[in-house]
């Protein structure tokens, strides 16, 4: 019957999916005659179809893709330019190098000009937290033939999530946007507004500002809540609080997250704890794991260890989220804050799950506060025999000499030359007229040192009058 294929289509394609019945699915699909060779065009677009629902599934599996996928291979048949982009949605938490060979694929069947092939590499490479793939993103975007505001904004997105190498090249792709590329929205913005955050560029996230303002995407609740995140982190305080207040009418559980993040980072803890109650009072709106967390550390940096405590009990017994291990992480340090080792220690060793090194940092960094001699032996062994690397060797040290302990310091020293390591250099930045400037400690690179050192000694030496 010439219609029996359509339907057997339909049918397999209406199944749920659900991974205990891809066999019976598959079997339907072959039954019905439309995996085989011998009705490419049809086989193709069955393949694709299925290929395409298991990507919209709620939690899609590379377990079920890929065996369809090289089935369809096998079979002789090529894919054309829409499975190639539901495969990459379905493997998208997969090997990085799955990518790497999907981008090859699509290469040897010539499916890269392709405008939906070419923007679904670009956005699994960016999707991947592996810096090995940025290059290989990099060339897929300059090789494009056109690029659209969804390929642009998948860059950024990337860029802004790297280094600060990769932070400044995301705003130079953002410049080049606006002067000869396709029209930003509210996503490129907040992707920009990112990249000015890790720059600490306040400067420039204020031209971003202006310039969202300008188009009337400003008040838009993503970017709403990147201008906060933007402007907190570029240490304009006053200005996050504004945007929060007067430019937010619609403002999210993500909205109110930023800003209690926000508050916490500038030790304004009663603030940020006053704006929590507010939150999950007046606004009767739902925090989730990342508000606890932010609430969790504003406690912390402002020495409010009991209702820090709370805010943990009540974030399991009152909104049902199980603790994960930046909460864990957060309660130690705010415990070691607090001068309560004994109960930080309890935290630690009570965790259902092995710390991480946020909480043997957090833990390390509260002995080394209070110089508690017992804990410092048993807690320098542990961390040795973990091999957390070289903050924590300074750290191990650090605490061995706070409790006198000067032998155990020269044996952690000697095993950090042995291993070659050094320690790396703080430094601080400051923007001046719109270029952000990194200083090493001890350094003298700038070319204006001289009179910079020669400021210093005499802000010094008034601090020295009023002091005295």
């Amino acid at each position: 019957m010439p219609g029996a294929g359509a339907r057997a289509r339909a049918r397999f394609l209406s199944f749920p999916l659900d991974p205990r019945r891809i066999k019976p699915i598959l079997a339907l699909a072959i039954s019905g005659g439309l995996l085989l060779p011998s009705a490419a065009a049809a086989a193709v677009a069955a393949y694709s179809g299925l290929l395409r629902a298991l990507s919209l599934s709620p939690s899609p599996s590379p377990s079920l893709a890929l065996p369809l996928f090289r089935l369809m291979l096998r079979s002789s048949l090529s894919p054309d330019p829409f499975s190639l982009p539901s495969l990459l949605r379905s493997c998208a938490s997969s090997s990085p190098l799955l990518a790497l060979a999907l981008h090859a694929l699509a290469l040897r069947r010539g499916l890269l000009p392709h405008p939906h092939v070419a923007t679904s590499l670009l956005h699994s490479y960016a999707a991947s937290s592996s810096p090995g793939l940025l290059p290989h993103a990099l060339q897929l975007f300059d090789e494009m033939p056109r690029r659209t505001t969804v390929t642009f904004n998948a860059l950024l997105s990337r860029l802004a999530r790297y280094s600060d190498a990769g932070r400044a090249h995301g705003l130079l792709l953002f410049s080049r946007m606006l002067s000869s590329g396709p029209t930003p929205n509210a996503d490129t913005l907040a992707a920009a507004l990112l990249c000015c955050a890790g720059l600490g560029a306040l400067a420039l996230g204020r031209a971003a500002h202006a310039l969202a303002a300008r188009r009337g995407a400003a008040r838009a609740p993503q970017l709403g809540t990147s201008l906060v995140h933007m402007y907190a982190k570029c240490g304009s305080l006053d200005s996050a609080r504004r945007v929060f207040d007067r430019a937010m009418p619609a403002r999210d559980a993500s909205a109110w997250t930023a800003m209690i993040a926000a508050l916490a980072a500038h030790a304004r803890g009663e603030d940020a704890v006053h704006l929590f109650d507010e939150m999950v009072g007046r606004e009767n709106l739902s925090p989730d794991s990342l508000t606890f967390t932010c609430a969790l550390h504003a406690c912390a940096n402002s020495g409010m260890a009991e209702r820090g405590l709370k805010l943990f009990d009540e974030m399991q017994s009152v909104y049902g989220i199980k603790p994960r291990m930046e909460h864990y992480g957060a309660i130690v340090d705010l415990l070691g804050r607090a001068g309560r080792i004994d109960a930080a220690e309890c935290v630690v060793s009570s965790m259902p799950f092995e710390p991480n090194r946020a909480v043997w940092g957090a833990f390390l960094h509260a002995c080394v506060h209070n110089a508690d001699s017992a804990l410092a032996e048993k807690l320098g062994k542990r961390i040795s025999e973990l091999g957390l690397g070289l903050g924590f060797d300074v750290g191990v040290s650090n605490l061995y000499a706070r409790v006198g302990r000067w032998e155990e310091v020269g044996e952690v020293r000697d095993r950090m030359v042995e291993l070659g390591v050094q320690k790396e250099k703080g430094f601080s930045s400051v923007e001046v007229n719109g270029e952000v400037v990194k200083f090493l400690v001890g350094d003298v690179r700038h070319p204006l040192t001289l009179e910079i050192y020669d400021l210093l000694e005499r802000i010094g030496a008034v601090i020295m009058v009023f002091d005295g």
